[in-house]
């Protein structure tokens, strides 16, 4: 029963074959052919050509097609950097170009909550083998980013950081990875918090030195072609010795110097007329909301943005005097209190037309209050803040924020990320 003719299996699967060979008989050859013989030419052609494997303790298959020594060279040093061979999920894959998905969690163990935002939490995190080292981990939702429609937004914000973190005013990024459902942002921990939650009143020298430090890491960014769009006090943070640091870059942009966009986002207290009015704007709205930053500083008072929003761009005159003396009509009176160079500050940074505004360290540097003041980095990292708030002979209760009224959410809530 081992040996059958061809004709014999051919008739057999005659039938079946009708539709496709037209009903039309072919001659067939009459040579016995052993099945043994079959399967063993199919299995052996089989092993020549492909190679399967199956390795039970990882749960993974691997399938190549070797054509020469170098393929199977590649081939093996591939498989033995990647962990597995199956397709990377969808919602990984949208994010892995600048998140891998080595997740780095077990190494640390959470501290504390230092905020919370729109997509996620940051927290304090600790460095398990070593507690001397202290982070900040940014941990966001990929569902919320996802729905959002937030996905290059924020893979921007992970290169802008990750590019700029060279510049002593700005924070540094150390790592960034993904699990199932968060994605994660490693960042240097700053440990004196947000400016105004550590200084409540700051002498006139403290408002030059931050305002100097502020402006030198805007202008480092615009130079690099990068609008920040967020400057405000909570992305201001305070080091050890009272620095100043620049974070959170989640509505940065790649803006060319020179070249203008149109998305109205930000913090409203800190927007400028032109966003506030839908115009057009560039990379001067930025200065603007210095301007309000040292406003706050100086009166702990905001501009009033409602004399700015009733009214457009084109009512205010084009002469840069005019613009000047109307600047006055929505700053808070307690500006007429503070020494005249810092009046002159608040009024250039403020100023309504962009084409007039103060908008670069080199013009900083030419106007009154920063006389004979020098603006560089090294310069400005020797000064102490500290001691100029000692020399203001202003009571420590009047000058430090109480910090203890940071909430704080369970260490175990880390745990879910």
């Amino acid at each position: 029963m081992g040996n059958l003719t061809t004709r014999n299996v051919r008739k057999e699967t005659k039938s079946q074959r009708g539709q496709f060979a037209g009903g039309r008989e072919t001659e067939e050859l009459t040579r016995p052919i052993n099945f043994r013989q079959i399967s063993a030419w199919s299995l052996g052609s089989l092993s020549e050509r492909l190679n399967w494997s199956f390795n039970s303790t990882r749960s993974t298959y691997s399938f190549s097609k070797p054509k020469n020594k170098s393929f199977n060279q590649r081939s093996s040093s591939t498989r033995q950097n990647s962990k597995t061979s199956w397709p990377v999920p969808l919602i990984d894959s949208i994010f892995q170009s600048h998140f891998k998905r080595a997740s780095r969690n077990d190494e640390f163990v959470v501290d504390q909550v230092i905020a919370k935002g729109a997509f996620g939490i940051v927290f304090k995190i600790v460095d398990k083998n070593n507690t001397n080292l202290e982070y900040a981990l940014k941990v966001l939702s990929k569902s919320k980013v996802i729905q959002n429609n937030s996905v290059q937004q924020l893979k921007d914000e992970v290169d802008i950081q990750k590019i700029c973190s060279h510049h002593q005013f700005i924070v540094k990024q150390l790592d960034a990875w993904q699990n199932r459902r968060h994605l994660h942002i490693l960042l240097e921990y700053i440990p004196g918090g947000e400016l105004f939650s550590r200084i409540c009143r700051f002498p006139y020298e403290l408002v030059r030195l931050y305002v100097a430090e502020i402006s030198l890491a805007i202008d480092f960014l615009h130079n690099a072609g990068i609008i920040f769009r967020d400057v405000k006090p909570e992305n201001i943070l305070l080091t050890a010795d009272y620095h100043i640091k620049l974070t959170d870059f989640g509505l940065s942009k790649w803006l060319k110097f020179g070249e203008r966009t149109k998305t109205m986002c930000g913090t409203f207290q800190y927007m400028a007329p032109e966003i506030l009015n839908g115009e057009m704007y560039g990379h001067a709205v930025d200065w603007w909301a210095i301007g309000v930053v040292a406003c706050r500083m100086f009166t702990n008072e905001y501009p009033n943005t409602k004399l700015i929003t009733t009214a457009k761009m084109e009512e205010f005159q084009s002469d840069e005097s005019k613009n000047y003396e109307s600047t006055k009509n929505f700053l808070p009176p307690e500006v007429d209190l503070i020494p005249k160079p810092g009046k002159d500050l608040l009024l250039r940074l403020l100023e309504i037309d962009p084409k007039f505004r103060l908008k670069s360290v080199l013009g900083l540097r030419k106007i009154a209050m920063f006389k004979d003041f020098d603006i560089n980095v090294e310069t400005l990292k020797e000064i102490s803040p500290l001691e100029l708030l000692q020399k203001a002979n202003i009571p420590s209760s009047e000058i430090f924020a109480d910090s203890t009224n940071i909430s704080a959410i369970e260490s175990s809530a880390f745990q879910h990320f």
